[in-house]
């Protein structure tokens, strides 16, 4: 039943990027239920993802970054581009989220095909959750509901670091604060509704930051994980020779505290972790650098008892990597193959390689050996440096990709360790199409005056359902204000683009 989602990802072409737009949503504010953080959680954001070898490195993004405080307050959630009028693209579009630091974004598909989404706002101020049936190409199809907020929990700041849905359509949702001035990322709090899902009073959440303590639960994006039958688990964050990463799970009953169960599991950050159907748990993890300053990329794995160092297996080497850890892209197959996408950013050995989109993939518990991973590149030089995104469907496979001003979706039906199984990549939304909806100068020193200004596509997240592909993404914008030397970056904004 995969198969037409992928032929109307073949549609997903240039066409898409015109047309009218409509208004849009603006999130509800209320109060959820949740538990406290009491003085310490974690929050803020440190991009997604997983990594691996190879290159990119000054990325086109000629960003000096600093950062001002941006785009109007008119910011209710608005639609941009309307659906393209090829019958194959159904209800589909692509759409804007007017929000002033919409970041964090995740995507879950439902077992029903319902999308969900989870987001942060402003300067990491609020967590959003919204859903959408049909006609997910238009904000308003979305409704977003504020779950938490850093004012409610008293923190400074608070994210959203995971998300998913299990078989029976509960959502699962892993939630981060930074509790004061010094701290990082030092809590974590686990959320899930049943039903009425788009009220806050549906939601029931758990402090879990006792279970990690003194270190940074949950600084990375990508290792939420839930079983088809709820149970739950997710790794910490660890930094190398210096503090374990921890391996969080729950069965059922996870509102309550004394459910969960944890233990120090790897020496390492682990940067993206996911589980085939079998049931054992995959990971990228970083182990350090190696001496020419370049990242070093491992794979892990653990079938069972993951609470215990003892019952991982790492890879004996790592994968050289000189991009950034976030931007990369983790899958995993339901059969158990793996798939990684990053860019390799520059590195000192297989320097032809410097700059270029790889897909790497392996199979079972060979992946432990480095040399039984296939590798190719597709891609223009500097694609996936500021995201790239691989979303399974079945043995099928999406990728979502940056490169420069384009954000690009490819498909793959099978054989996907194979560089000729790919389709061709589409343009699904482009500078062009964000600066023509919502002009990039907004709310910088210059409105409407600047010497140059544009968005950027950032941080692709994507999952295929039974309906078809929703992917977000979240795109700053650089602006040149005349008589200043210095480039300002505008907070991101949301869009997301849909196949029905």
């Amino acid at each position: 039943m995969l198969r037409p989602v992928f032929l109307m990802l073949a549609t997903l072409v240039t066409s898409c990027l015109t047309g009218t737009s409509t208004s849009g949503d603006n999130a509800a504010s209320s109060s959820s239920s949740g538990s406290n953080f009491g003085s310490s959680n974690v929050g803020s954001s440190a991009g997604p993802g997983s990594a691996n070898s190879a290159a990119t490195s000054s990325a086109s993004t000629a960003a000096t970054s600093s950062a001002t405080s941006a785009a109007t307050s008119t910011a209710t959630s608005t639609a941009s581009s309307a659906p393209p009028s090829s019958s194959d693209m159904g209800t589909g579009g692509r759409s804007t989220f007017l929000r002033i630091g919409f970041f964090d974004q995740r995507i879950a598909a439902g077992p029903d095909g319902t999308m969900h989404l989870a987001f942060g706002d402003g300067a990491a101020e609020s967590v959003h959750y919204a859903s959408c049936d049909v006609e997910c190409g238009d904000t308003d199809s979305w409704t977003p509901v504020q779950l938490q907020s850093s004012a409610q929990l008293g923190v400074i700041t608070v994210g959203p670091y995971g998300l998913d849905v299990d078989a029976s359509g509960r959502v699962h949702m892993l939630v981060g604060a930074v509790t004061g001035p010094g701290q990082t990322a030092n809590g974590m709090m686990y959320g899930t509704c049943a039903s009425n899902c788009g009220s806050a009073a549906g939601w029931t959440f758990v402090d879990l930051s006792s279970l990690a303590p003194g270190s940074d639960p949950i600084l990375t994006n990508s290792t939420f994980m839930v079983e088809p039958g709820g149970r739950v688990s997710f790794l910490t964050s660890g930094q190398y020779n210096s503090y374990m990463a921890q391996y969080l799970s729950c069965d059922s009953g996870c509102t309550s505290l004394g459910a969960w169960s944890a233990g120090a599991a790897i020496n390492g950050l682990p940067l993206a972790a996911a589980q085939d159907a079998a049931g054992v748990t995959h990971a990228m993890v970083r182990l350090g650098d190696s001496a020419a300053g370049e990242r070093l990329l491992y794979y892990a794995r653990c079938t069972t008892g993951c609470t215990s160092s003892a019952a991982w297996e790492v890879s004996g080497l790592g994968f050289l990597h000189g991009a950034e850890d976030w931007a990369t892209g983790f899958a995993v197959t339901p059969s158990g193959r793996v798939f990684m996408a990053y860019n390799q950013g520059v590195i000192t050995v297989s320097t032809e390689d410097n700059r270029k989109m790889f897909i790497n993939s392996c199979a079972g518990s060979t992946c432990l050996d480095l040399g039984t991973w296939s590798a190719f590149t597709m891609g223009d030089l500097d694609e996936g440096f500021a995201g790239a995104w691989l979303a399974p469907a079945g043995e099928a496979m999406v990728l979502a990709s940056v490169s420069e001003f384009e954000l690009r979706l490819r498909a793959c039906e099978g054989n996907c360790a194979a560089g000729g199984s790919w389709a061709a990549a589409d343009v699904v939304d482009d500078s062009d199409a964000m600066n023509a909806y919502f002009a990039p100068d907004t709310g910088s020193a210059c409105p409407g005056t600047s010497e140059s200004a544009s968005w950027w596509p950032r941080g692709p997240r994507a999952d295929v359902g039974s309906r078809g592909l929703v992917v977000v993404h979240n795109p700053y914008a650089i602006v040149k204000c005349p008589g200043n030397p210095n480039p300002s970056r505008i907070p991101t904004l949301g869009r997301v683009i849909s196949t029905f």
